[in-house]
């Protein structure tokens, strides 16, 4: 082969690879003009406002992807400059919290700023990439051991009164993760629980709230085969007022709600079983509320989701994560709260794991 071969394949090679990073790119577009898309109707539906931001968004971001799926040599060089673009403003991001770092060493608070983050195709497999590393290890060790390895704590003056949930399960929608809350021990939560409002190949549903005393809600998500990553934080007494202020604002827009008993619902061993949330109220007493307006009327798993609601109330607070349109996924919010743990003086003092407690599969139907 001569040299001239030899820079053809080379010439080839590239392109390839140029083209398939661009396809990729388009997919990745179209995808999250969808979100736009059916994020702006949905809004249309619930009468909130502003949402014209969002069917714009949709049609030039589709019409990008669209494009890029279909490109030539010419649009494939400009996704590879909007890539380099975007790898450079996310590095910048990071760039800035390190020269940053040493200012905010005394600052107990988390300053709320926008961020670019990770795209969510990536931010989705963190919480199940934490999953794999803890059963591999526990494969080795025992759970005792796993515990001493991933709970951390710093020194306290005041006991933490937030804690944030990061679930995670080996299952369907569950290897995504789901973030809820506890505020001076009471959780709230956030989702489509009531599966007889549920479109959109599941992905949409009535927005449902529900409040459950924090021990017995841990250990319900353990026996439910739910792995918990919890992330403790201490506020002062002015951001305890405005976290609290801000939950009441939320459950103003709700009313009371009672699930139906009906067997709709798959239970940890996949047999028939009445709805989660009907079995939370029946277990311990959980309550349950739907929203009846506001953005959380209607929950979307990718833009209207738990993590929105967690960070609406943990906001009040101040955090540092804002993302873009408010599509944030349970990965981008542990990645955030690991970060801000390793910082010396950051309001997150402490993180611990609670180990899925699932049995062995058992016959029957559950109540």
């Amino acid at each position: 082969m001569g040299v001239f071969g030899f820079l053809s394949i080379a010439h080839f090679t590239s392109s390839l690879s140029i083209y398939v990073i661009a396809f990729l790119m388009g997919v990745y577009e179209l995808c999250v003009a969808g979100i736009h898309i059916v994020t702006y109707v949905l809004y249309r539906q619930n009468d909130i406002h502003p949402r014209l931001s969002f069917l714009l968004d949709g049609i030039w971001i589709g019409g990008v992807g669209l494009a890029t799926v279909l490109s030539s040599n010419a649009q494939s060089n400009l996704q590879a400059f909007i890539m380099g673009l975007y790898l450079f403003l996310f590095g910048g991001t990071n760039l800035r919290d390190g020269l940053f770092f040493e200012s905010q060493l005394q600052q107990n608070h988390l300053k709320r700023r926008l961020r670019v983050s990770l795209p969510l195709g990536i931010a989705a497999l963190i919480p199940f990439s934490t999953l794999e590393w803890i059963n591999h290890f526990l494969q080795q060790n025992s759970d005792e051991a796993m515990v001493e390895a991933y709970d951390e704590s710093k020194p306290l003056d005041k006991a933490p009164s937030l804690e944030i949930f990061v679930h995670v399960s080996p299952d369907g929608f569950g290897r995504m993760g789901h973030v809820d809350l506890s505020y001076k021990g009471t959780v709230y939560s956030y989702g489509n629980y009531d599966l007889t409002s549920l479109r959109l190949f599941g992905t949409v549903g009535d927005g449902i709230l529900f409040k459950a005393p924090r021990d017995a809600y841990v250990d319900f998500c353990n026996q439910f085969g739910k792995t918990l990553m919890a992330y403790q934080i201490v506020l002062t007494d002015e951001q305890e007022r405005a976290v609290a202020q801000e939950i009441q604002e939320l459950e103003r827009l709700t009313v009371a709600w009672e699930p139906t008993d009906q067997v709709l619902d798959k239970d940890e061993f996949g047999k028939p079983s009445k709805m989660y949330v009907y079995r939370l109220r029946q277990e311990f007493g959980a309550e349950t509320y739907k929203f009846v307006r506001s953005k959380f009327k209607t929950y979307f798993v990718m833009s209207t989701n738990c993590v929105l609601l967690a960070d609406t109330i943990v906001g009040k607070a101040g955090t540092d994560l804002l993302g873009v349109k408010g599509f944030i996924a349970p990965g981008t919010y542990q990645s955030y709260l690991d970060r801000e743990f390793e910082r010396p003086y950051s309001m997150v003092v402490a993180r611990e794991v609670f180990l899925s407690t699932k049995k062995e599969k058992e016959t029957g139907t559950t109540p």
